[in-house]
């Protein structure tokens, strides 16, 4: 996804529906990177909520790719290169979006492919109440917006997230050796 050939960093956007594993997936990465002794960071999308959005701007787009935009900044300019960001796409300007939060890095996206069994399951060991079904219709639009078709590689989120991520990072050649 990034332009030219001499970047500044390298991040990971890791993609998929609701429950994919997308965090946990993060996490595993942080751990074998640092096990490796390679600095990264990670910069978990899903986290960042607001209680109120201005009625032009109703997901918080916009200071979504600001705050991005700014702790990008401070991890490059302390010399971390690496950068994973867990996030759902569910339209293209999402992907855009973090494209120009990050316009020096070499951005490549992956798309964790789970089951709709294995979401529901996720999902109701991690959710409660109406929320369950709200996160698995999330999920189900997110597997049919198409996005999958825009990501660069996709990997079977179904294994176990250190598997996921030693496969990803292997992948990238993040690792030493890789």
């Amino acid at each position: 996804m990034g332009s030219g050939t001499d970047h500044a960093a390298e991040a990971l956007l890791i993609t998929g529906p609701c429950g994919a594993g997308k965090s946990t997936v993060g996490f595993a990465c942080l751990d074998l990177l640092r096990a490796g002794a390679v600095q990264a960071a990670m910069v978990d999308a899903e986290l960042v909520y607001l209680s109120t959005a201005p009625p032009d701007d109703p997901h918080n787009e916009a200071i979504a790719e600001q705050g991005l935009a700014a702790v990008y900044r401070v991890y490059r300019d302390a010399g971390i290169r690496r950068l994973l960001l867990p996030r759902v796409l569910l339209y293209p300007r999402h992907l855009e979006l973090v494209a120009r939060a990050v316009p020096d890095a070499r951005l490549t996206t992956v798309w964790l492919d789970v089951s709709e069994d294995v979401l529901l399951q996720r999902l109701e060991g991690r959710e409660t109440g109406d929320s369950v079904g709200w996160h698995l219709d999330r999920a189900r639009a997110v597997n049919a917006s198409g996005m999958r078709e825009l990501t660069d590689l996709q990997l079977n989120g179904e294994r176990a997230p250190e598997q996921v991520a030693a496969d990803l990072l292997a992948r990238v050649h993040w690792l030493p050796g890789g």
